[in-house]
C-alpha cells in the first residue's frame, strides 16, 4: 500500500549521510559487474555447463566460486531486475489514477500498481461504489501479483518461459477468480460488502529516487536470497543425488497442493516466491505447474490480507473468493505440467 510520498526520505542517518548517492553507487556498480561478466562469458564461450573455464572457478576453491556465484552473483541479478522493473514503475506512476470499469483494465491497472496482498484492501475501499464484483476481485487478485520489478525478476531469474506463464496464470487467476466469485455471490444472494476499517498494515513509504527505492526492495529479498542460495550451495556441493531422494517431487498433484499448503499462509511478495522457487527448479524435479501453484497462492493471497478482506467482503464471499483461488490454481497448474512447458531458459546464477 501507497502510504505517503515525501521528497525528502526517511533512510538519511549518521552513518549513510546520502543515502540517494550511496544507492546510485551500488546499483551502478552492480550493473557495470554484470555486464563485464556478460561481456567476458560471450566472449570466451563459457556457461553453466562449462563453467570450469571461469577464470575465477580455477583460481579460488570451488566452495568460494559457488559463494560467489549462489549469493553475490544472485543478489546482482536480483538488485537489476528490481531496478528495472522499479523504472518501469516509475514511469506509469505518472499516469492518473482512475477507477476501471472491467476486468481487463483492472487487470492491467493492478499489474502496474506497487502494492502488495493486504496493501491492496484499502484501495478498493475507493472502488466499491462505483464498479461491479467481479472487476474488484480481478484488481484484488492482480495487484499482488505482478507489477513491473515481479515481472524482471521472474525473467532474470527463472527465464523467459517462466515471465510468460507467470502474466498469463495472473491473467487467468484475477479474471477467473473475479468472474466466478461474482456468479457465486449472485447464487447466494450475497449483496452487500463490508467497510474496511484502517488499521496497520505492513506497507512501506513511497520512495521516489529510482536507486533508494532498488536499494529498498532489494534488502527485503535479502532473506530469500541467501535461503535460495543456501538451498542452491547445499544441493550441489553436499551430493545432491543423496539428498534429492528425500526431495522428490514425482506426484505432480500432491505436489501442487504441498506447494498451495505452503503457499496460502505465508506472506511472500515483491517476486520473493521467484528466489525460493530457483533451487527447486534446478536440483529436484519439482513440476512447472506446481511451482507456479506456490507463486499463485503466495503472492495473491496471505493470512493477514485474508482478515482484512473477512472485514472488506465480510466472510462468505472470502471464503468463495478462496475456495476459487484454489480450484483454479489447480487447473493453471495441471494445464502447465501436462503442457511439457521447461523452463529450458532459466536465468542462471
Amino acid at each position: 500500500m501507497i502510504k505517503q510520498e515525501a521528497n525528502s526520505t526517511p533512510y538519511k542517518s549518521i552513518f549513510i549521510p546520502n543515502p540517494e548517492k550511496s544507492a546510485k553507487i551500488l546499483v551502478l556498480l552492480a550493473i557495470s559487474l554484470m555486464i563485464a561478466d556478460t561481456f567476458y562469458m560471450n566472449i570466451k564461450g563459457i556457461n553453466q555447463q562449462n563453467r570450469e573455464l571461469c577464470i575465477i572457478y580455477s583460481s579460488v576453491p570451488r566452495w568460494l566460486f559457488q559463494i560467489y556465484e549462489y549469493f553475490i552473483e544472485f543478489a546482482i541479478i536480483v538488485l537489476i531486475g528490481v531496478f528495472a522493473g522499479v523504472l518501469i514503475e516509475n514511469y506509469f506512476r505518472k499516469i492518473k489514477r482512475f477507477f476501471p470499469n472491467n476486468q481487463l483494465l483492472a487487470f492491467t491497472y493492478g499489474s502496474v500498481l506497487p502494492v502488495c496482498s493486504c496493501g491492496v484492501v484499502p484501495i478498493i475501499e475507493s472502488m466499491k461504489e462505483r464498479t461491479s464484483l467481479k472487476v474488484i476481485i480481478t484488481f484484488v487478485i492482480a495487484a499482488p501479483l505482478l507489477n513491473p520489478y515481479i515481472v524482471f525478476l521472474s525473467f532474470s531469474v527463472l527465464g523467459m518461459n517462466y515471465a510468460i506463464l507467470r502474466i498469463l496464470s495472473s491473467f487467468i487467476l484475477a479474471m477467473g477468480a473475479g468472474i466466478l466469485t461474482e456468479l457465486v455471490a449472485k447464487a447466494f444472494k450475497i449483496t452487500s460488502i463490508g467497510k474496511y476499517e484502517k488499521g496497520e498494515t505492513n506497507c512501506e513509504v513511497v520512495v521516489r529516487d529510482p536507486f533508494l527505492k532498488t536499494i529498498r526492495i532489494t534488502r527485503k529479498l535479502i532473506p530469500y536470497i541467501l535461503i535460495g542460495g543456501s538451498i542452491s550451495f547445499a544441493l550441489e556441493y553436499f551430493n545432491p543425488k543423496t539428498m534429492l531422494n528425500t526431495m522428490s517431487f514425482s506426484n505432480n498433484f500432491l505436489s501442487m497442493l504441498i506447494m498451495m499448503a505452503i503457499g496460502i499462509p505465508i506472506y511472500v511478495c515483491n517476486g520473493a516466491d521467484v528466489l525460493l522457487l530457483k533451487p527447486l527448479l534446478a536440483y529436484t524435479d519439482l513440476s512447472v505447474g506446481a511451482a507456479m501453484v506456490f507463486s499463485l497462492t503466495s503472492s495473491a493471497v496471505c493470512v493477514s490480507s485474508i482478515v482484512m478482506l473477512f472485514k472488506f467482503l465480510g466472510r462468505k464471499l472470502t471464503l468463495i473468493l478462496l475456495a476459487n483461488i484454489v480450484l483454479i490454481c489447480l487447473l493453471i497448474g495441471t494445464l502447465i505440467s501436462f503442457s511439457g512447458i521447461t523452463l529450458s531458459g532459466m536465468g542462471g546464477y
